[in-house]
């Protein structure tokens, strides 16, 4: 016989001046039709200043499972991560983002997975993955914070560790992923998705790790964007071969199109991020670091010749 599902699964919402996206996604998660609003919902208020923390004791007056926990100081959106996952107790913990749209036709397959007690990571959207489930593309989906429901037994005082070394690398969740991948535990890829497409952090991912910042920020954060995030995140794991692999076809046209791709798009990020780019090339294979060299010339010079004819 199941325990009741608040038993085997919490959810934890860090936030940050969202208010009004907030409020949609309080709502979705508390209303009627939602098959989570009997478990418990812990949100992390960043030291709001919009009216978001009048909005969470707001629902926590009217729904019991709500906790909120706000912090005395902002503490980065990135260090808000880790938090929620060094506060998880249940069996499995569920970090969402405070503009998450959900859609729970899929959810019976998930809560059924929740209670095998067979996954260390469960995912609830697969959009990235395009169709297939290339172990690539799941860890490249699980950048996206909701993506995944975690074993909360991986999340050793080690991992947490990482999570928070991890965190000008935009991505302290990875941590948590990597050391899944590194003791090859199970993932559960479910047929449908409960997630929605986010409408900010899709939007403004980059800029989250700077959000809240009162000074100039550290030269490693500051120059941060996904890519690099997302490599230098990928060096914990230890399988050196899985860690190529990954490289190789976390893109859709290899290792190469998908440095071509992502760094043109964020040029100028790149090229004020020397100090970020000597620690990925650290982490790649010797053809990986051609690669990588041969796609950062091409780009210099197509960047080059687009300034001579503007």
């Amino acid at each position: 016989m199941h325990v009741p599902l608040q038993e085997q699964l919490e959810i934890l919402l860090p936030t940050y001046n969202r208010r009004e996206h907030l409020l949609r996604t309080l709502t979705q998660l508390t209303a009627a039709e939602s098959p989570v609003r009997s478990c418990s919902l812990t949100v992390l208020d960043n030291a709001s200043t919009d009216g978001s923390s009048e909005l969470i004791e707001e629902f926590a007056a009217k729904f019991p499972t709500i906790k909120h926990i706000r912090h005395a100081k902002n503490i980065g959106g990135n260090g808000n991560i880790a938090r929620a996952f060094e506060l998880a107790q249940k069996p499995y913990v569920w970090v969402v983002c405070d503009d998450d749209s959900f859609r729970w036709d899929a959810w019976p397959e998930i809560e059924n997975a929740l209670f095998s007690n067979e996954y260390d990571i469960l995912l609830t959207r697969k959009d990235d993955l395009k169709g297939t489930s290339n172990l690539a593309k799941i860890v490249r989906q699980l950048t996206f914070l909701p993506a995944g429901i975690y074993r909360t037994a991986n999340i050793t005082g080690g991992v947490l560790m990482n999570a928070l070394n991890n965190i000008p690398n935009m991505f302290p969740h990875l941590a948590v992923v990597c050391a899944v991948l590194n003791k090859k535990g199970r993932i559960f890829l479910p047929q449908g998705e409960i997630m929605d497409k986010c409408t900010v952090a899709a939007q403004t991912g980059d800029e989250y790790s700077v959000a809240g910042y009162d000074v100039y920020p550290h030269p490693f954060v500051g120059n941060m964007f996904w890519t690099v995030g997302f490599l230098n995140s990928l060096q914990m794991i230890e399988d050196k071969k899985l860690h190529a692999y990954i490289l190789e076809y976390v893109g859709n046209h290899g290792f190469f199109g998908y440095i071509w791709a992502s760094f043109r798009k964020n040029y100028t990020r790149y090229h004020g991020n020397k100090l970020n780019i000597a620690f990925v090339k650290s982490g790649l294979t010797g053809w990986q670091r051609v690669k990588f060299l041969v796609a950062r010339i091409l780009l210099r010079i197509v960047t080059l010749f687009a300034r001579k004819r503007s």
